[in-house]
C-alpha cells in the first residue's frame, strides 16, 4: 500500500513522486522530504541517540536517496528503501562515533537534556514498531495523530503503541533498580 499525506487525499502517491524525482523533479523529490522527515530522524535517533547526530544522518540520508534514485527499483516501495538507508547511514555514523568519541566537554556544552542512558538502552531492546512511537513522540514531539499519519497507521493503534511501550519501558526500569 502506498502512502499518502494523511491532510490531502489527492496528494501523489510515494511511486508517482519517486518516479517525477527521479526524472528531475526536485519538487517531487521535497515533497518526499517533507512527507518522511520526522520518521527518518526518528529512525536515525533510535540508533544515534542525539537529537542533532540524528538530522545530520537524516540530511545524509536524503541526500544519498535522491543521488541513488536511479538504483530504486520498485518506486512505490521509497519508504521502505528509505529507512533502510537512513539505518545504514546512523549505523555509519555510529561506529565512527564509537571509535573517535566525543570530548565530556562537548557532551556539557550542549544545550539540550538527553535522556538518561538507562531510558536510551531500554527503548532500544523494544520491538521497532514500539521504537518508532516512541522516538518519534518523545524526540520528534509528534503527536498520535502525526505519527499515525506517518506510520500509515489508525490513531488508536498509535495510541495503544505508545501506552504499551510505557508499560514495558516501566516494567524494564523497575527491573533494572532492583537488581542493583
Amino acid at each position: 500500500m502506498e502512502s499518502r499525506s494523511a491532510g490531502d487525499p489527492l496528494a501523489p502517491e510515494d511511486g508517482q513522486l519517486a518516479e517525477r524525482a527521479r526524472a528531475g523533479d526536485r519538487r517531487a523529490f521535497a515533497a518526499l522530504v517533507e512527507r518522511y522527515q520526522g520518521l527518518v530522524i526518528a529512525r536515525a535517533y533510535a540508533v544515534l541517540h542525539d537529537r542533532a547526530e540524528a538530522e545530520d544522518a537524516a540530511q545524509d540520508a536524503f541526500l544519498r536517496a535522491f543521488r541513488s534514485l536511479g538504483q530504486l527499483r520498485q518506486p512505490e516501495a521509497f519508504v521502505s528503501w528509505l529507512l533502510k538507508t537512513v539505518l545504514n547511514v546512523a549505523r555509519r555514523r555510529a561506529s565512527k562515533r564509537a571509535r573517535h568519541p566525543t570530548s565530556l566537554l562537548d557532551a556539557a556544552v550542549a544545550d539540550r537534556r538527553e535522556p538518561h542512558p538507562e531510558v536510551l538502552d531500554a527503548v532500544a531492546t523494544l520491538p521497532e514498531g514500539y521504537q518508532q512511537v516512541i522516538h518519534l513522540h518523545y524526540s520528534q514531539g509528534c503527536s498520535c495523530e502525526e505519527i499515525a499519519r506517518l506510520l500509515g497507521l489508525q490513531t488508536g493503534s498509535v495510541t495503544s503503541r505508545l501506552t504499551r511501550a510505557r508499560q514495558m519501558l516501566r516494567k524494564m526500569l523497575s527491573e533494572d533498580r532492583h537488581k542493583q
